[in-house]
């Protein structure tokens, strides 16, 4: 029996060095990690077990030490080796976020944006490597981002998401609230332009906008399919999966299937949650579309922080476009509705001569408008009855 186990053992490894090796499934992975700790036993059952008992591998590695040890089989020695699997994965996806200066993922405040000005100079720091787009938390991000106003300390929001999350693993909590927490509040702070609009949001349709533009200031990878991939085709309307797995390999070409499979899901949740495109099967579809004036205004102050005159071109040819896909009329509309709210002092569209000016800084923006003691009584321009074409 021991030189049939051996022989097993064997061939797991060989396979796994052959070149068929990232295709080797979760159980038979598992149980090759298994043999380093218990060596003389067949652990395949026991791999199942722990697959039937946590649902997939990355549950596994997410599981405590305890809730690992409390499945039989399980003993103190392989529960530490899962762990240290665990711990060498979260470093290598996480850690390569990392910046000596801000912490593990720069989100909107991080850097310069391709498309636009840099939203606080005392803020400003490198551009992220470029890294997998993985663990998304769409869901919850619209679901806790509205509630961080109501914290007096950062510490005490990422209590609440720890306790709260919806996972059944403490540590799956912890590591998913980090996840949220590095994105939104790379700082440690809750006295950010973010938690203040959340706070004022009406509906999740304000919202999502500004969750999406986060996402990708944070996100390199996923500002550059939005930039490359999808902006170009606007036209068609839509991008197959196999289209988007070959541009993310062009920059990550050492990624493995399970990353690939990994940020192509998170891609198209993103698209989907945040309502910026919709998955059909194995395609995404987008088209030109509206958004709303609040939106409009968070990410036009994030992208313009500070008064002064700008160019029509520098919104039209930014974020608001190339990743939101918003229709250019609808913006042009919305610049006029600032006007009308006092936060912009002109808007001038003369032959070449397009500009509007901003007579408010982020901050100052944001305030005149959700504190507005009208803002609820002043009407907005009429929009245009039908998304233009472009």
């Amino acid at each position: 029996m021991e030189n049939s186990h051996t022989g097993h053992r064997q061939r797991l490894r060989q396979r796994f060095l052959a070149s068929r090796a990232r295709g080797l499934p979760e159980a038979e992975l598992l149980e090759l990690l298994l043999t380093y700790a218990i060596p003389r036993r067949n652990v395949a059952p026991l791999a199942h077990r722990l697959l039937e008992r946590f649902g997939s591998l990355p549950n596994v590695l997410a599981a405590s030490h305890n809730e690992l040890t409390a499945v039989p089989g399980i003993g103190e020695q392989a529960g530490v080796l899962i762990k240290v699997v665990a711990q060498l994965t979260d470093r290598v996806e996480e850690g390569t976020t990392r910046t000596p200066d801000i912490g593990p993922q720069p989100t909107l405040f991080d850097m310069e944006p391709a498309l636009g000005p840099l939203f606080d100079s005392e803020l400003e720091s490198k551009e992220p490597p470029m890294r997998i787009f993985a663990n998304n938390e769409i869901a919850n991000s619209l679901a806790f981002i509205p509630q961080a106003a109501q914290f007096e300390t950062y510490e005490e929001f990422k209590d609440h998401l720890r306790e709260r999350l919806p996972y059944n693993s403490e540590s799956t909590r912890g590591r998913r609230a980090n996840h949220i927490l590095n994105r939104f509040f790379p700082q440690e702070r809750l006295d950010v332009p973010l938690a203040y609009y959340a706070s004022y949001c009406a509906t999740q349709e304000d919202l999502k906008p500004a969750l999406f533009y986060h996402v990708l200031k944070a996100e390199p990878l996923a500002a550059k399919v939005a930039e490359e991939c999808i902006w170009p085709v606007l036209p068609i309307g839509r991008v197959d999966r196999k289209d988007l797995r070959e541009f993310i390999l062009r920059y990550l070409p050492g990624i493995g299937a399970s990353s690939q499979k990994n940020t192509l899901r998170s891609l198209f949740t993103t698209y989907d949650l945040l309502s910026i495109g919709v998955p059909d099967g194995t395609t995404l579809r987008f088209q030109v579309h509206r958004g709303t004036f609040e939106a409009f205004l968070y990410i036009l102050t994030a992208e313009f922080p500070q008064p002064g005159m700008y160019r029509f071109e520098e919104l039209e040819e930014g974020p608001m476009r190339h990743w939101l896909l918003w229709d250019r009329k609808w913006m042009h509309q919305q610049l006029y509705n600032l006007r009308d709210f006092g936060i912009l002092s002109k808007v001038s569209q003369i032959d070449t001569l397009r500009q509007f000016t901003l007579q408010y800084d982020r901050w100052a923006a944001l305030r005149h408008y959700f504190e507005h003691p009208e803002r609820g009584s002043l009407a907005l321009r009429e929009q245009p009855a039908a998304v233009s074409k472009e």
